[in-house]
């Protein structure tokens, strides 16, 4: 807080490994490494030699003051189970295409899991997508655990996090995506992703139920993204 009002600069719609989008193009960069870039430090990009070094960098000007990695939770699950070999659905057919062809992968993944008004998780995800959603848990701990390593909790206050993640819909081709900001670290124990609730309303209830109402401390705030 400042008495004089002071403008803050950020960034609250960021991409990361752990989306589908961003990972099918080559992004290998996680939470903690998205938050260091926004604080000012270099970042290397795709592509990547055989060595897995990479080919470009990058660095901000200026340092952001806050962030929140929103990465679409959709998929948390799902990309999770491709790539971890000790895992059930390692080796599907929709897992084994993400890993060779990561671009036909996205089409086909998105579709089914944004593109339908009744999205429908792969048969690897176990009844009622029971296993995707365990998987989930872990990528998601993970960002809460990047945007609290990286909050500037000293007197300076020089940067500031927030845990979020981007529900994401899309009927017909409709974007209708929107960034999901919690206040701190009182958030729900996963996403409430569109395979869950595929209607910005259903959303909002699950969001008032299982935050505002349902969870102490927890509050919540969702922009709309492309709509």
């Amino acid at each position: 807080y400042s008495s004089l009002r002071n403008p803050y600069f950020g960034d609250l719609h960021v991409h990361t490994a752990f989306s589908l989008d961003a990972s099918t193009q080559g992004t290998r960069n996680t939470p903690r490494d998205a938050y260091r870039f926004a604080r000012g430090q270099p970042l290397g990009i795709q592509p990547y030699d055989a060595e897995g070094h990479p080919l470009r960098r990058l660095q901000l000007a200026r340092p952001l003051d806050f962030a929140a990695v929103t990465d679409h939770a959709e998929m948390f699950g799902e990309l999770t189970i491709c790539q971890s070999p000790d895992l059930p659905g390692y080796d599907s057919a929709i897992c084994i295409i993400y890993r060779r062809w990561p671009r036909l992968a996205f089409y086909m993944m998105n579709s089914r899991s944004t593109n339908s008004e009744a999205p429908v998780r792969y048969n690897f995800c176990g009844p009622d997508g029971e296993d995707c959603r365990a998987a989930a848990l872990t990528p998601w701990r993970v960002i809460q655990q990047a945007a609290e390593a990286a909050y500037d909790r000293s007197s300076a206050c020089s940067f500031t996090t927030f845990v979020g993640y981007e529900w994401t819909g899309g009927p017909g081709t409709n974007n209708i995506h929107r960034n999901v900001l919690f206040r701190n670290d009182a958030v729900p124990e996963l996403p409430i992703t569109y395979f869950e609730t595929p209607t910005p309303q259903g959303l909002w209830r699950r969001l008032t139920s299982e935050c505002l109402e349902g969870l102490p401390g927890c509050d919540v705030l969702t922009i709309p993204h492309n709509s």
